[in-house]
């Protein structure tokens, strides 16, 4: 995963339609994040896939068969990821305060999904808002927000 993030920035700098490129890379760090937080307990139910599917669909406008494709991209690379230090790195480039709280939102939505909070789960989304700089209080307010919304 992070093998195919970098290539996408090498790609950004090389390329005179960068705009486009920079879309889809967000969507590929936010999918990699959400899979990770999804996959960090070693099993994917379809709840959580849904959920991820259904994430990005909203997030990014995107339509169903392009989500997916993006979700399927993030599980498959999932296992070449090293370390979180490259996702939330980019997104301390390129995320807006509100992003980051948004996508730490859908870490927990993720988490949720299953009705289950892991340990596992809440260490990673915790060690990503750490890395982020989002505020404690805005970490603690998306928990409360995502565990009061409906999930599938």
């Amino acid at each position: 995963m992070l093998q195919q993030i970098r290539k996408l920035f090498e790609q950004i700098g090389n390329s005179v339609d960068v705009e486009a490129r920079d879309e889809k890379d967000v969507r590929m760090i936010s999918a990699a994040l959400l899979v990770e937080v999804a996959t960090v307990d070693q099993k994917l139910d379809e709840c959580e896939r849904e959920t991820l599917t259904q994430l990005l669909c909203q997030h990014y406008s995107l339509d169903q068969t392009s989500a997916t494709e993006i979700v399927s991209e993030a599980i498959a690379q999932r296992d070449r990821a090293t370390s979180l230090f490259e996702f939330t790195q980019a997104v301390n480039e390129q995320f807006s305060e509100r992003d980051k709280y948004l996508l730490i939102l859908q870490m927990w939505q993720v988490a949720f999904s299953d009705d289950v909070i892991e340990a596992f789960e809440e260490h990673l989304i915790r060690r990503v808002a750490e890395l982020i700089y989002l505020p404690h209080g805005l970490f603690t307010k998306a928990r409360a927000e995502a565990r009061d919304m409906k999930r599938c």
